[in-house]
């Protein structure tokens, strides 16, 4: 009895460890992405008429220009979900 106990303890601190090192990772993965949303201006207008004009004088094709464009957008306006998890 003593060692599934002890074993199911094990596991249960090896699951804990694994939730705080995800945690940990996307901490820090979402550094830039915080960085970037206080840099950029709230107005778009700035960003989207530079993608444009880079794409109209050929420093980029459209497709990148467009794919910029929607990266702003969703930088802007993603919010990441908060963990249904209980933190203990």
């Amino acid at each position: 009895m003593a060692t599934a106990a002890n074993k199911q303890a094990t596991e249960e601190r090896a699951e804990q460890g694994r939730q705080d090192l995800a945690g940990q990772i996307a901490t820090a993965i979402l550094v830039p992405v915080d960085v970037a949303r206080r840099v950029l201006p709230e107005n778009g207008l700035p960003v989207y008429l530079g993608i444009g004009a880079l794409a109209l004088v050929d420093l980029i094709d459209w497709p990148v220009a467009v794919a910029a464009g929607l990266g702003y957008y969703v930088l802007k306006r993603w919010k990441p979900a908060e963990s249904a998890a209980p933190s203990h």
